[in-house]
């Protein structure tokens, strides 16, 4: 039988600490407030959600306005306006927290209220996307209903863009979700 390796005894020590360290451990510095996780989406947003079935059929296309702004160091005001083909808007409040553990992790939830009665509750976490850039992960589980997204703020050019590209399981029935928005201007 072979031994294990223990890879921590090849890593200098320094890096090693970085591992194995809750964040800020080492520093004098304060650790950012935790709303600043959320702090690219402080805006209005504008833009298009599209939701397709498992063959890749579009199922709706509706047009999208949300506005983030932080309210305080944990919360940030979240509101989302729905713009449905048939002409029904639905208006959606609520709000992003993020809440600092003692290991310094972050615990994160999205909570909105729909005006057609419908509550959204999310939990989140930070991640590293595809881009290696950082990205937040959102998933909900309820019977009858998953949903997993994930969303990210790029600047292109002179423009801020924000996307989420997610999956959601309605009854049995798939969808895989699509969104793409402008920054139009600030949170109001």
């Amino acid at each position: 039988m072979r031994p294990l390796i223990d890879y921590r005894a090849l890593l200098p020590a320094a890096v090693l600490a970085l591992f194995l360290s809750p964040p800020y451990a080492s520093s004098h510095a304060a650790p950012p407030a935790p709303v600043q996780v959320f702090a690219g989406l402080d805006g209005r947003w504008s833009g298009t959600f599209v939701g397709y079935d498992p063959a890749g059929k579009e199922l709706y296309r509706i047009t999208v306005e949300q506005t983030y702004q932080t309210v305080d160091e944990t919360t940030q005001r979240v509101t989302i306006m729905d713009h449905l083909p048939d002409g029904k808007v639905v208006k959606g409040t609520g709000r992003n927290v993020a809440v600092r553990q003692k290991d310094g992790s972050l615990e994160l939830r999205c909570i909105v209220e729909k005006s057609n009665g419908e509550r959204v509750e999310h939990v989140g976490r930070v991640v590293r996307a595809a881009d290696g850039e950082e990205a937040l992960v959102w998933s909900s589980q309820a019977p009858g209903k998953s949903e997993t997204f994930l969303e990210a703020v790029r600047r292109r050019g002179g423009e801020a863009f924000y996307t989420i590209q997610g999956m959601g399981n309605y009854g049995g029935s798939l969808v895989l979700m699509s969104g793409q928005y402008r920054r139009v201007g600030d949170a109001k």
